[in-house]
Order: structure tokens, then sequence, then C-alpha cells
């Protein structure tokens, strides 16, 4: 369904999260007919099998299954490399159900005017998921999250990574299945590393 349906968003808001499920039927913040709002806890996560964002004519989302993310056209995925030994980050044969979808505010007003006279404003679009994850003898534990602001400032990955073992590696970064960056990126055991990457 997020293949076929119309990257718009049905109210003034610019973006709302969409859930899919493996039935083909769709869970939106607002209904994409009636625009009657849906409470993002009403999510119904063990029927998902894709989650994201709709709007200003994109469609951004990840895959349940294996936690790939589809941003318009481009497909990215993440692995940690550690010496010759690769530990794909998405891919994982395990649903990456923990979903995450929140809006930064901004709330302005005149501290000399009439009461009621702010207005608050989306600053910027929030989701992803986190997730745990077994890799060989190796436990992660992954947050990603795409971020998507109103000012007009390009989006990004936010990417949090805790490992139970002290690694000395870096994050690669694929894009439509070839490389897109590699980022340096030592891990000390159970402190976590953050990054911010454009996506480009």
């Amino acid at each position: 369904m997020f293949q076929t349906i119309s990257p718009y968003s049905p109210v003034s808001q610019s973006l709302i999260w969409l859930a899919e499920y493996e039935n083909g039927e769709i869970f939106s913040e607002y209904e994409l007919d009636t625009k009657e709002e849906h409470s993002f806890s009403a999510i119904e996560r063990d029927r998902l099998v894709r989650f994201g964002q709709i709007g200003l004519g994109h469609k951004l989302y990840y895959e349940v299954s294996g936690g790939i993310f589809k941003i318009d056209d481009k497909i990215i995925e993440l692995v940690y490399k550690h010496g010759d030994t690769e530990y794909a980050l998405t891919g994982q044969q395990q649903p990456y159900r923990d979903l995450i979808a929140y809006k930064d505010m901004e709330f302005t007003f005149n501290p000399n005017g009439e009461t009621g006279n702010g207005t608050d404003q989306i600053i910027q679009y929030n989701f992803g998921y986190k997730a745990e994850l077994h890799i060989g003898s190796v436990q992660f534990h992954f947050q990603i999250l795409y971020k998507i602001p109103t000012d007009g400032r390009p989006a990004y990955f936010y990417i949090k990574l805790v490992s139970d073992k002290t690694l000395d590696g870096e994050l690669v970064i694929k894009r439509n299945g070839v490389v897109a960056d590699t980022v340096n990126a030592p891990l000390t055991k159970n402190k976590g590393g953050e990054i911010n990457w454009i996506l480009q």
C-alpha cells in the first residue's frame, strides 16, 4: 500500500505517520478520507509490515521485517564492521517493531502582548525504531531515526549504537546496495555512540 498510496497529507499538517498491516490495511495519523485523528498508541504492532511518513510528495518508511529504510527511491541499510567481521544492523531475520514517531514543536509568543497571542509550529518530524540485536557473540542496542526539519535544512538519520563488547570498528551505510559512506565508529562496552548522517 505504501507503494500505491498518494504521497500527500490529507490535512494541513505537512507529514503524517502511516502504518501498513499485513493484510494491506492502512492505519494513519489522520484517516485519508474522513481526516479522523488516530492515536499512535493504537497502532497494532504485531500486525505491522511497514511504518513511516507521507506528505509533501514523499513516501518515507521502513520495512518492519528487516528494518531497511526506503526514503523515496533510496534503500538504506546499515552494517557495523569490525576488522573482517560485518554485523548487519538492518536485514536481520527479526521484526523491528519497537517503532518511534514524534514531532519537535516550537512555541512563539510576545510576553508583552495579549493573553493567548502565542503560536506553535512543528519544526521537525521524526520516525524510526529501536531494536535489540544478537549477532554472533555480540549484542547491540540499535536506534535509528529519520529526521525531517521544516526549515529547509536537509533531512538526516540519527543513529545510536551500544555494544556489550568494546569494538574498534566503523559504520557502513549503504544506499541502493552500494556503500554510500563509511564512518569511523569505535564502541566502548555498554556506552552509546551517536552520529547524524545526511541522506544525499
